[in-house]
């Protein structure tokens, strides 16, 4: 498919998707989201790929929601929509249903829907330039993109209010801090560090990935503890049956690095 707001590049095992409006400081819009899901797409069916690293082209990461587009929806007498969250399949349902690991690799202002969309994948990382901005309130807003849900799970109710209420920029220093991100890093080294994540993800079986990731999406508010452990329980009965169990017991007993099917 030939990209107009995309960039795709395969580092090794690691597909690396590159946000590219950067005249408009890769603003989200609809052709922009429908490639990035078509990318998204083809790495889960390539059995060669073992992670998919989002970053933005320029000096932001992605500014938020393409405004422009929505003032010319108020004129024409439309009420604007966005796009992310239009749709039963919309990005969130369309991300948390891919099996591989999504890792955002934020180089600059990520604000809005720049910030929601990241949420709900698997890693975050910054660069030093990384600053962050949930500025729903600004447009007289509310998150979407259930950030309502992600955001205080990952840094707390009483953070989450502050942020999304007086939507004023976070830098990234103080992002990792929160735990919004797990690591911040010189800006000449964040697409490595995120391709780095990428490959060690890499060596273990790609199913195995799968269930961590989708055992942890379902068990990570539940407060239900035996429930919890009762889905572990039948994720592992599950695993324990296929070959990847068995190669990787074989090869710690062997001394040598296992051999799972891609």
């Amino acid at each position: 498919m030939d990209y107009q707001n995309v960039i795709v590049d395969q580092r090794g095992t690691v597909t690396v998707l590159t946000l590219n409006r950067p005249e408009r400081l890769n603003a989200w819009n609809n052709d922009m989201m429908y490639e990035m899901r078509d990318v998204v797409e083809r790495a889960n069916a390539d059995a060669a790929v073992s992670a998919i690293v989002f970053t933005g082209a320029g000096r932001a990461y992605c500014s938020g929601a393409d405004i422009g587009g929505w003032a010319q929806q108020i004129q024409g007498g439309e009420a604007p929509r966005g796009s992310a969250t239009a749709g039963e399949d919309n990005w969130l349902a369309f991300l948390r249903r891919m099996p591989k690991p999504t890792i955002a690799a934020v180089n600059g202002v990520a604000v809005g829907v720049g910030v929601t969309h990241i949420l709900p994948m698997d890693i975050r990382i910054a660069s030093e330039n990384a600053r962050f901005g949930f500025s729903f309130v600004k447009m007289a807003l509310v998150p979407e993109l259930a950030s309502s849900y992600f955001l205080p799970q990952l840094v707390g109710l009483g953070r989450a209010q502050e942020w999304c209420l007086t939507a004023r920029m976070v830098e990234g220093e103080e992002a990792l801090r929160a735990g919004l991100v797990s690591e911040v890093v010189p800006h000449e080294r964040l697409i490595a560090r995120a391709c780095e994540l990428g490959e060690m993800i890499g060596q273990h079986a790609p199913a195995a990935v799968a269930r961590v990731k989708k055992v942890l999406e379902l068990n990570a508010t539940n407060s239900d503890v035996q429930s919890v452990m009762l889905r572990e329980n039948a994720q592992n009965a599950s695993a324990r049956a296929e070959p990847d169990h068995k190669e990787a017991v074989a090869a710690f007993m062997e001394k040598r690095t296992p051999v799972f099917r891609r």
